[in-house]
């Protein structure tokens, strides 16, 4: 394997987990939306001009016409699911593990919450006289989360279970030299794409208007979205750049505001290297992550990474540009640290 061909899951089990994922992400949406929108159609002729469609602390306290449970359940029961699907194919590609598993899951699982919750929330106001008081909908919303839950177990459990292979070594572009009494300190900064740093800003900014017209004209929850805001862009700030540093003391990496950090002394690195990674396969998305094999790390994008393997506990890595001279460079340091003769304990990693 090679870094050029950065295929981690065999064809067979890809093929099969793609054809499962596309069952259970794409398909059972659409069934099942559609079976809901007839049933809702065939009930609006009954229904009368005006029926809640929200419900605050106190009961009902929005309404409007039938029709727009029709539109919640193909925004929430089928468009989403389908955008999940295509995002998730083409953010994972051949690089199959329980990060694309868990979004069909959840794919599945939300046609089936959008749908019982638009049919029990009318379903409960088909024989209302008029202006009687509408029922509280906790009944029904703890039915679309079961539903949620049923489904989406059903749909985590067809799936067949497959793990990408891990990434390849790379190796570095240059041999490592460090004269006698010569001190070298390897720094960078490593970042999300701009793409993704783009839409994180998007979304912020959506928060940040909906925040000011809720708390401006008074709406309930207005309060909760502006927590909303604080906390995500704090997340965007502490999560989006970090700081790296190979020193003879060890391995360092730190946000741009100081935290979230990581300090690896000299003496428990075991063993250093650079590998291939891809984010959404191995895990799952994009961030200071823990992967399904127990690895942590700061992923920030798809490609080289350093990782730093820990004596006693899980390997940590850092993906990174120059990935390949950093592990070089910090692994020097532990052979010029470790008593002559001593064994490495990492050499039976594969390298390509």
């Amino acid at each position: 394997m090679t870094a050029d061909n950065p295929t981690r899951t065999p064809p067979s089990p890809l093929r099969r987990a793609r054809l499962t994922f596309f069952l259970v992400a794409v398909v059972v949406p659409i069934v099942v939306s559609a079976i809901g929108v007839v049933v809702l159609l065939a009930w609006l002729p009954s229904m009368p001009d005006q029926v809640a469609i929200h419900w605050g602390v106190d009961g009902a306290d929005g309404f409007g016409p039938a029709s727009t449970y029709v539109w919640i359940l193909l925004g929430v029961g089928l468009v989403f699911p389908l955008l999940m699907a295509i995002i998730t194919l083409a953010a994972v590609g051949a690089q199959w593990g329980g990060a694309a598993r868990l979004m069909g899951a959840l794919a599945a699982g939300m046609a089936a919450f959008a749908t019982v919750l638009s049919l029990g929330s009318l379903a409960m106001q088909r024989h209302l006289a008029a202006g009687a008081d509408v029922p509280g909908i906790g009944l029904v919303l703890a039915g679309s989360f079961a539903a949620l839950a049923a489904v989406g177990a059903v749909a985590w459990a067809v799936q067949p279970q497959v793990r990408p292979e891990s990434g390849p070594t790379l190796e570095p572009r240059q041999a490592v030299r460090i004269a006698e009494g010569e001190r070298v300190v390897w720094l960078a900064t490593t970042s999300m794409p701009r793409a993704a740093v783009s839409a994180l800003l998007l979304l912020l900014f959506a928060l940040v208007a909906l925040a000011a017209f809720m708390l401006g004209t008074g709406v309930q929850g207005g309060w909760v979205v502006a927590v909303v805001v604080v906390v995500v862009a704090f997340a965007m700030v502490a999560t989006t750049a970090f700081r790296v540093r190979v020193t003879p003391e060890g391995f360092a990496a730190r946000a741009l505001i100081g935290w979230p950090r990581i300090t690896i002394p000299l003496d428990e690195v075991e063993s250093a290297r650079a590998v291939d990674v891809s984010p959404f396969g191995e895990f799952g998305g994009w961030g200071w992550r823990i992967g399904l094999d127990g690895r942590t790390g700061i992923v920030t994008r798809r490609g080289s990474a350093i990782e730093v393997e820990r004596r006693g506990r899980p390997p940590f890595l850092v993906t990174i540009d120059g990935a390949e001279e950093a592990a070089a460079l910090l692994q020097t340091f532990v052979d010029r640290a470790r008593p002559h003769g001593a064994p490495r304990t990492d050499q039976g990693k594969a390298t390509s």
